[in-house]
């Protein structure tokens, strides 16, 4: 079976959209409706935002093909993402707790 060099970016937005997902039921339990289409909203912004950033980088590190047939520049971009997103969310959800710990010890 040979790899198909369109899986990276498969697993990639599956990891996104189950994460998007994620979001949007965490925050319709815990607030509102609209907070979570807010949230949603939010996420995707820092996903195009993101993406297109990163994406500049690889083009302008690796040139527009990437590294190989299997690490071409889109997958590299949407690696290097996810990795950004995630120390951008950790430390936001690291934040919003801090706060919502404070909020219920003072209450």
């Amino acid at each position: 079976m040979r790899f198909y060099s369109g899986m990276i970016p498969v697993l990639i937005f599956w990891i996104h959209i189950t994460g998007g997902v994620y979001l949007f039921a965490k925050t319709y339990y815990k607030e509102s409706l609209a907070e979570a289409f807010l949230t949603l909203g939010f996420a995707a912004i820092v996903f195009t935002a993101g993406w297109t950033l990163s994406s500049f980088l690889i083009h302008l590190i690796f040139g527009p093909k990437g590294l190989s047939v299997i690490l071409n520049s889109d997958s590299l971009s949407l690696i290097l993402l996810t990795l950004l997103e995630a120390v951008f969310y950790k430390m936001w959800f690291a934040k919003s707790k801090h706060h919502e710990n404070a909020d219920a010890q003072a209450q």
